[in-house]
């Protein structure tokens, strides 16, 4: 299928209303990689670009299916799913850039993306994103390794054995794999139990000859020998670092949950919805940039976290124990989706 025919395809089964021309918007691709273009090349993906207005739950990218546009968030709020795990990958608030992956690596969609909120998003062609690429160099380099960090991102989330910590954990992770180059046949060296994600190539166990493709992770296991398979890309992520991040947002909840007594308040901040997930064990609870999963029994009191009722009453209100409501107040203000009142 050509380019041209994928984006028609896209456009039809994904954005049902779509009108094409430009948006009066001078600050619409001033973020992220493209402050690296001048004004004459945004003007062009405007008008290349057409505007595409969603409603809520409406879907705009679907999982494995061919797609070759990308789009650009200009009001509202998108959520990252995985459809193969029943699992949000993230909340996304505009301005944002997504499905840019299957335009640079040439690929299937790798996650589904619907509204969560309704939206207005630009269609950028990914033929003309493409031809932007080629003709700039350092641009084509900073939507690679954007690609290159949305992908490490993820895997981290749904292949990785840290998927379930919580989310604000996983994406301080993703900040601290290291990018490492393998000549074929080079001996990869490292610590007894650190993480691989492999990008190009394969890792190889020299023991069993069992090979890690690209995409998957591997953990390192004591006294094995590792090589690469080709030349080999992998992130490495040490498990020294986990645990510190582990370890400092156990510390932040405790310090917030001590400092909840009786007679405190919390307000959830402005946007908070809830939403049971099943697959995360409880429920997700987020606005357009944070995400905390906490139970069910606190996500129900949502709609009391006006900085009015106390802890005390909350706790009554819920016949829960103490334990689990003060625990996950501390969650949802260490997420960011609430504050602690005087």
């Amino acid at each position: 299928m050509s380019a041209t025919a994928a984006s028609d395809r896209s456009a039809r089964s994904s954005a049902p209303r779509c009108r094409v021309g430009t948006r009066a918007m001078p600050e619409t691709l001033s973020f992220g990689p493209f402050f690296l273009l001048d004004q004459a090349t945004k003007e062009r993906l405007r008008t290349a670009a057409a505007t595409v207005q969603l409603k809520q739950g409406q879907v705009l990218i679907e999982e494995r299916q061919p797609g070759d546009d990308a789009y650009l968030l200009l009001e509202g709020s998108l959520r990252v799913v995985a459809r193969a795990d029943d699992r949000t990958l993230a909340i996304i608030g505009a301005p944002a850039l997504v499905g840019e992956m299957a335009v640079v690596r040439d690929q299937e969609r790798s996650a589904t993306v619907l509204a969560d909120t309704p939206c207005t998003v630009l269609r950028i062609p990914g033929e003309e994103l493409r031809r932007v690429m080629d003709e700039q160099p350092l641009f084509a380099s900073a939507m690679r390794e954007r690609t290159d960090l949305l992908l490490a991102d993820a895997f981290l989330k749904r292949k990785s054995p840290l998927r379930d910590l919580p989310a604000e954990i996983v994406t301080a992770l993703a900040g601290r794999l290291r990018p490492r180059e393998f000549q074929p046949d080079q001996v990869i060296e490292g610590r007894g139990d650190d993480l691989y994600l492999v990008r190009r190539g394969a890792i190889e166990r020299v023991g069993d000859g069992m090979r890690t493709p690209p995409g998957d992770f591997v953990q390192r296991e004591k006294d094995e020998k590792y090589v690469a398979a080709g030349e080999t890309w992998i992130y490495e992520l040490r498990m020294a670092d986990v645990a510190n991040e582990i370890i400092a947002h156990q510390e932040r909840v405790r310090t917030i949950a001590a400092q909840l007594g009786d007679r405190a308040r919390v307000k959830a901040v402005d946007g908070a919805i809830a939403v049971r997930d099943p697959s995360l064990g409880g429920a997700l609870v987020h606005d357009r940039r944070h995400r905390a999963v906490v139970s069910e029994n606190v996500a129900g009191l949502l709609d009391r976290l006006d900085g009015k009722h106390d802890v005390a009453t909350l706790i009554y209100d819920s016949k829960r124990p103490r334990g689990e409501i003060v625990e996950g107040l501390a969650m949802l203000v260490a997420a960011g989706l609430a504050e602690m009142k005087d």
